[in-house]
């Protein structure tokens, strides 16, 4: 091998390692524990009884899916985490192109999309396995914006049939909406500059 080459794949081999490093191992952890989840946006999307549960709850896996917002809908999407030797790729793929956002705009840059993440968490109970799914918005801010609608929650049970629980207030399958304040609120931003004061 050519010393260009072999300094080439050190160079790959190294920064592959390091970004396999720099991601936490999920199995037998909190939620809490991972850092990179944002759980207030979370907890806004589940009962507070079921938000306590989980915790404590340890994981059983973790998907990541990655996209961009266009419209109301996820496109691009790609598995950019996956555990559990990719047996729910699929599934996190199918989620996450079920996704519906509105509300979101930003006056920095109203004709590109937003990045998202969808988060599929893994769980181990008695009756089977739980699948518990929810998105954000992965740009600064992304976790301090206001978000309405439900994570999604479906049970695996031990003789393969899967069952998709409804969320809280009957949100269940009616997508999510969300604000970033007045300066990402269009409608807020057209009222404010007709205030008088204001530059025209």
């Amino acid at each position: 091998m050519k010393p260009i080459t072999l300094l080439v794949a050190l160079i790959l081999f190294n920064s592959l390692s390091s970004s396999n490093a720099a991601l936490p191992i999920a199995k037998g952890r909190r939620i809490t524990e991972l850092n990179v989840v944002p759980t207030r946006v979370l907890q806004r999307s589940i009962s507070p009884k079921f938000y306590k549960s989980l915790l404590v709850s340890p994981l059983q896996g973790w998907i990541a899916v990655r996209g961009n917002l266009t419209g109301t809908r996820l496109v691009g999407a790609q598995v950019v985490r996956s555990d559990l030797n990719g047996a729910w790729d699929a599934y996190a793929i199918k989620m996450a192109n079920e996704i519906v956002i509105s509300g979101y705009y930003s006056i920095e840059r109203p004709n590109l999309g937003a990045p998202l993440l969808f988060h599929l968490f893994i769980y181990q109970i008695a009756d089977g396995t739980m699948a518990l799914s929810f998105a954000h918005f992965e740009e600064p801010g992304g976790d301090q914006m206001q978000y309405w609608g439900c994570a999604r929650l479906a049970v695996l049970k031990k003789d393969g049939k899967r069952t998709e629980i409804e969320g809280p207030e009957g949100l269940q399958g009616k997508g999510w909406a969300v604000r970033q304040g007045m300066r990402n609120d269009i409608k807020a931003t057209l009222k404010l500059e007709k205030l008088p004061g204001m530059k025209q």
